[in-house]
């Protein structure tokens, strides 16, 4: 007979979400797809941990569905949300026991009496993202607050764990061959922080379940994905001590609920107390674009030397970059393409698979081409060896629908001018950034600074502007629009080349040299108003507009 200690995911309240109506709330498994058409999102500690929880939902859904085994089938899901809720529900009670955070056999997520020799734990600092070891920050949780924790919570970092752990030396359990020492050595991060990852958002959390539930067979990339043999933990059986170095995911399911660590949780019925986390199987990025559909991939040279063959890795997220500045890597018509002796042409970036995905919607007419599409984009950067949080990227995308449509070479062509202009006008800014600082007298290491630090103040002006631009394009005329994005760039360089003015010393008025290589800050601006004509001409409709307000 089965112990009465329990906390079972199926029925227990732990998953944060947030109402449409804009009330925040908690959720079992089985809530979470019942009244999905009627919650927003998933919105928990902290980006990654929702994106965490969301591919959990996602490996459901893929065996509920049975893949799905083809548009039709998909499209029989977006239909009716309903059958989801009732898929869904039948698919976990058949393996209700496995969801059992508690389970002394099985315990979700985790290896039962799994330990150390020692038999010591580790405090739940080591759970937690947010809180790197010994080093708090932007967290409610010190001191007291990390000695205990609800269950409700520890299932959410649970998942966390597995998918963003960073790297590092770990506690070997009795029974895994690797330990030495009573130590496991490092195997990398959790498997979703070593890609950047992407996923498209819905009205609703049914929506974004199902726009992210790809139909592999429909996608060139993952076309060989074998549906029956691509399982979750749950449905296989219950992992021991031991992880594994060879081991590959075979399919989005094993990627999104990858066992990277091997846990136990301790406590009792007031929550938990501490953990046992070590290494589990590694997983390496290496060509993942197969199994893998949340995230783009880039060429690697270096990985293509070593291996012999042509290899993808994932396109991580930069925190210095927002994301539009990455649209070459989800829009088709905006990859570059390369040329490499003896192995041909192909892009430069894979596009991530539910981005591709989305396409095949388009294409098929099963979504409009108007409005727009939250693209969601989510990672963690790590700092020296992998082992420590640094950073959490989290930003959204709103492309215009039409962006996606391969006939619309209108849209992609006004974006991908625009994109060039800014490019075109942040050289003329780095360029004064620079000139000023030689004007003074600067040495080649302040000119080089100074020219990158003026890029990284015009950069954060348009960041904000651009999204709210791209998200604009919906139905509106290509040449207005154009023009539009032009005057913004024509506007904020003026106003950056004014600050660069202003914080320019006495000693750059003055100038250095004689003849052509004579510089000053007169001189400086002269040449600024040039290459910025140069880069955004003033176009006949904008002429024509301009002279009706004058």
């Amino acid at each position: 007979m089965k112990m009465t200690q329990s906390f079972n995911l199926l029925d227990e309240p732990w998953i944060r979400v947030t109402w449409l109506d804009g009330e925040p709330g908690e959720v079992s498994l089985l809530t979470a797809f019942r009244d999905a058409v009627r919650i927003s999102g998933i919105h928990g500690e902290i980006a990654s941990q929702d994106m965490a929880l969301l591919r959990l939902l996602l490996a459901i859904a893929h065996r509920a569905t049975g893949g799905p085994e083809d548009l039709d089938d998909w499209r029989a899901y977006w239909a009716n949300p309903e059958k989801l809720r009732a898929d869904a529900g039948d698919y976990l009670e058949r393996y209700r026991d496995r969801f059992d955070l508690r389970d002394p056999e099985a315990p979700f997520f985790q290896v039962a009496g799994i330990h150390a020799k020692s038999g010591k734990i580790s405090d739940l600092e080591s759970l937690i993202a947010d809180v790197p070891n010994g080093e708090p920050f932007f967290t409610t949780r010190i001191g007291p607050g990390l000695d205990r924790m609800g269950w409700a919570e520890a299932a959410r970092w649970l998942v966390h764990v597995h998918a963003f752990d960073p790297s590092g030396i770990r506690s070997g359990a009795v029974g895994d061959p690797r330990v030495k020492g009573g130590k496991v050595y490092p195997i990398g991060p959790g498997w979703t922080g070593q890609i950047g990852v992407v996923a498209v958002e819905g009205r609703n959390l049914a929506e974004t379940i199902l726009l992210n539930t790809v139909v592999t067979e429909s996608l060139a990339d993952l076309a060989e994905v074998e549906h029956e043999a691509d399982l979750p933990p749950w449905e296989k059986k219950p992992d021991g001590p031991a992880g594994s170095m060879d081991l590959e995911p075979i399919g989005p399911v094993s990627c999104y609920t990858w066992q990277t660590r091997r846990a136990l949780l301790h406590g009792d019925e007031k929550g938990v107390t501490g953990l046992f986390l070590g290494n589990g199987d590694k997983a390496t990025p290496r060509n993942r674009y197969l199994v893998e559909p949340m995230s783009a991939w880039r060429y690697s040279e270096p990985q293509t030397k070593k291996f012999k063959e042509i290899v993808f890795m994932p396109r991580k997220h930069d925190k210095d970059r927002a994301m539009w500045r990455g649209l070459s890597s989800l829009i088709p018509q905006l990859i570059p393409k390369l040329k490499i002796k003896g192995k041909g042409e192909f892009t430069r970036y894979r596009i991530p698979g539910v981005i591709s995905f989305y396409e095949k919607l388009l294409a098929q007419e099963i979504v409009s081409h108007r409005g727009v599409i939250p693209v969601h984009a989510v990672g963690i950067e790590y700092g020296a060896q992998e082992a420590v949080v640094s950073e959490h990227f989290d930003d959204v995308l709103n492309l215009p629908a039409g962006l996606l449509a391969p006939d619309n070479k209108r849209l992609v062509t006004l974006v991908r001018d625009a994109m060039e202009k800014t490019e075109e006008v942040a050289k003329v800014v780095r360029q004064l950034g620079g000139d000023l600082i030689r004007a003074r007298g600067g040495d080649p290491d302040d000119v080089s600074s100074a020219r990158e630090k003026a890029g990284v103040a015009f950069y954060l002006a348009i960041d904000e502007g651009f999204p709210r631009w791209l998200a604009s394009l919906d139905g509106i005329e290509p040449e207005a629009a154009r023009d539009d994005w032009r005057n913004r760039l024509r506007s904020e360089a003026r106003r950056q080349k004014e600050n660069l003015v202003d914080s320019a010393p006495p000693a750059a008025y003055a100038g250095r040299g004689e003849g052509r290589s004579r510089i000053d800050v007169g001189l400086a601006m002269k040449w600024f108003d040039t290459a910025l004509s140069r880069a955004l001409p003033i176009s006949i409709i904008s002429q024509q507009a301009k002279e009706k307000d004058q």
